[in-house]
């Protein structure tokens, strides 16, 4: 029997080949596998974000910390504005008594709550650093009484609050504040010509005016052209003064060319 012959370089490779046809492995193949899980790449980005969440939630606890100190409670309160009727010092203690330092005072809840103070039609709030609350304050300016209680400001918006001086009265249909106040301004001009004010004015629910003025007169203007009826009745007033006791007569402007006096305890009107 013959020895078999060393194998050479060429067969070696030859059999390599015919190993890797009949389906043998590969290097290449086995490089391929890989086990399932997380690679080191996204055990990184794990810890790189409970990293970041311990952080920000250990920097929030030490702004909460900060800002509860004493030393950033609100000490000072500075109340600017214009005020003739708003009771400052009673706005400062509305101030100190909310909760809240000079970072955490919830500046709408303390606009709010100075809005309730009589008189205050608005407020604007600053920080002055470190413990200090500016408050800018609007107060209403009364312009007319409003039903029992109730006062009309010069912008036509009702509020509420005490006052004893003298002002005229409205009286209207719910919602009529703002019409009435505008139509007040030019009735007032026009009066004010012949020296006389308005003590009493009066929207109906049909939308018919009436005013008094100062010196008794009543006058009914109606609905329609009201401001030039009104105007040809001031016309000839002056007139009128030497020839009638107006002092609680009744003026019905109500008519196309001319209007109807009627005197106080006359049963009859005298037309013009």
């Amino acid at each position: 029997m013959k020895r078999a012959q060393p194998s050479t370089m060429q067969d070696i490779r030859v059999r390599s080949k015919v190993s890797r046809s009949m389906g043998g492995p590969r290097k290449t193949d086995a490089a391929r596998i890989r086990l399932p899980g997380i690679n080191r790449t996204h055990w990184m980005m794990v810890g790189l974000l409970m990293l970041g969440l311990t952080s920000a939630f250990g920097i929030r606890q030490a702004i909460i910390w900060i800002a509860s100190r004493p030393m950033f409670e609100i000490h000072q309160v500075r109340v600017t504005g214009d005020l003739d009727q708003v009771d400052r010092d009673l706005v400062r203690k509305r101030v100190l008594a909310l909760k809240g330092s000079f970072f955490s005072l919830d500046m709408a809840t303390a606009s709010s709550e100075l809005r309730t103070v009589p008189w205050v039609r608005s407020v604007t709030l600053r920080r002055i650093w470190p413990d200090q609350l500016e408050v800018g304050v609007e107060e209403h300016h009364a312009q007319a009484r409003w039903g029992d209680s109730e006062l009309i400001n010069t912008n036509g918006e009702r509020f509420t609050a005490e006052y004893s001086g003298v002002l005229p009265y409205f009286e209207g249909p719910k919602g009529s504040e703002s019409l009435m106040h505008n139509e007040f301004q030019h009735f007032y001009k026009q009066l004010k010509q012949v020296s006389l004010s308005i003590t009493d004015l009066e929207l109906t629910e049909r939308g018919s005016w009436h005013l008094i003025a100062d010196n008794g007169l009543e006058l009914e203007l109606g609905k329609d052209d009201i401001h030039g009826r009104l105007t040809r009745f001031l016309e000839v007033y002056p007139q009128l003064l030497h020839n009638a006791a107006l002092s609680g007569a009744t003026a019905d402007l109500r008519y196309s060319h001319g209007f109807a006096l009627r005197p106080v305890g006359a049963s009859k009107d005298l037309k013009s």
